[in-house]
């Protein structure tokens, strides 16, 4: 597959030097599933209802802004305040629901444009961008809803919302004040491994699948933009590192993560972060219990005693809240207006070293 080029944004924002104060907020979450419909369920709920849920979501978001942080738990001693508007949304896949008849996905998308409007969602009297990537439900490469995500990626460019978007403007990345954020899609994969069986959809370049070069928009960004600068990365995809992403349907495989390891050894990230299970946690990747195919695999059977590991977090529905602080990501998750009661809902990291 022939390397990807990279456009560089219209304006790009100035790294932050460590000594300086980042203090910056935004929200991930993900798997919306914008037309989504099941009169059988139980209960059973219709388009209307998924989308009036969306909206309540929005909201919910909106009354976090100005909320104070607990002194409690992992927050504890921190001495936070309240929470600021946030930077940015970042939506990671099944934005809708799925591989319909054209019309269908059209309206789909179309609703999806009208909650989530490509100058900005409002929060107060500001309006904040949102970035979305595509996912497993978001319909075919050709799609409307692929096709209008691309519209989207390269409104954004021209807003001077990204710092670069490859050629074929699936793939973006920003930098705020040195921290950088890599939307890469389905997974950070070139295109689908051939080689492994796929219960659904047709693999190889061109399926709803491919991951459409996003390895590639990855390696030159990183060699572009961030070097041997230790700047903190944060990686969007739509696939996981947990069980559901990599059971025997094969979501990406053992060849794809095993060349996104070896890529990021010579980098510092500071998460990855990913939709796909509908749930929400933190974990670790490789962790020797849950990833020993991986380990496996990447270390040609003999796995070290001592490996590097990146720390993970799946998105729910409502989302994760967080904050880039000084040389610190603070990280809570809300299933609703509350702050969560549960340590384990709280992720908080140096992001130097």
């Amino acid at each position: 597959m022939a390397a990807l080029s990279i456009a560089c944004c219209v304006t790009a924002v100035p790294a932050a030097s460590d000594q300086g104060l980042r203090d910056f907020t935004f929200v991930l979450f993900s798997d919306i599933h914008v037309g989504a419909e099941n009169l059988k369920a139980t209960p059973p709920f219709t388009n209307g209802e998924t989308l009036d849920k969306m909206r309540a979501n929005l909201d919910t978001m909106r009354g976090w802004v100005g909320s104070p942080y607990p002194d409690r738990l992992k927050l504890a001693g921190l001495r936070l305040g309240t929470v600021a508007e946030p930077r940015g949304l970042f939506i990671l896949g099944d934005l809708t629901d799925g591989h319909k008849e054209l019309t269908q996905q059209q309206e789909q998308w179309r609703s999806f444009d009208e909650l989530f409007p490509v100058k900005g969602i409002a929060f107060g009297s500001n309006l904040v961008p949102a970035y979305a990537i595509a996912g497993n439900h978001d319909g075919e490469l050709a799609g409307p809803q692929r096709q209008g995500l691309v519209s989207r990626n390269r409104a954004l460019s021209q807003a001077g919302r990204v710092t670069a978007l490859s050629s074929n403007g699936v793939h973006f990345a920003l930098n705020w004040d040195g921290v950088h954020f890599v939307g890469l899609g389905l997974c950070p994969a070139d295109t689908t491994d051939t080689e492994t069986p796929f219960k659904y959809g047709q693999p190889g370049a061109g399926s709803w699948n491919d991951p459409q070069g996003a390895l590639t928009f990855l390696k030159d960004y990183l060699a572009r933009h961030v070097g041997n600068s230790g700047q903190p990365l944060v990686l969007m995809q739509h696939y996981g590192l947990d069980g559901f992403s990599l059971n025997d349907w094969n979501w990406w495989t053992l060849k794809q993560r095993r060349a996104l390891y070896d890529l990021l050894k010579d980098y510092n990230v500071a998460a990855i972060v990913h939709g796909h299970n509908h749930h929400a946690e933190h974990y670790r990747w490789p962790d020797p219990k849950l990833h020993a195919a991986d380990l496996e695999f990447f270390f040609d059977g003999k796995p070290p005693a001592s490996f590097r590991q990146y720390d993970v977090l799946s998105c729910g529905t409502v989302g994760w809240l967080v904050r880039i602080y000084g040389n610190q990501i603070i990280a809570a998750y809300f299933n609703g207006p509350d702050w969560p009661a549960d340590s384990a809902k709280f992720f908080v990291k140096p992001l130097r070293p």
